[in-house]
């Protein structure tokens, strides 16, 4: 059975020109038309099973990596603003090695 709703939800989110502004966070649950979904991390979307309070459900779909990584902050070559420079580990600052 296609899930029509998933199918948008999809759409939605991979269209980086016309939403450019929406994010994603994991396990975050969202209701659309009486159906709760969520993302895992990945990109996987899942609508959430209603006779069950644990993680997991029925599986919808997947984002592209560059579209998850885009939503989730965690930026990819080329996409978004520049990544922040790693700071040294704290022995480093500490030490000056």
């Amino acid at each position: 059975m296609v899930d029509r709703t998933a199918e948008n939800i999809l759409a939605r989110f991979s269209d980086l020109e016309n939403n450019p502004h929406e994010t994603i966070r994991p396990y975050t649950e969202f209701n659309v038309d009486g159906e709760l979904y969520y993302f895992t991390p990945g990109g996987f979307l899942y609508r959430r099973d209603p006779a069950t309070e644990e993680v997991g459900g029925f599986f919808c779909g997947y984002l592209p990596d560059e579209v998850w990584r885009y939503r989730t902050g965690q930026q990819a070559q080329g996409i978004g603003a520049p990544v922040k420079a790693k700071r040294r580990p704290w022995w480093r600052r500490i030490f000056g090695a």
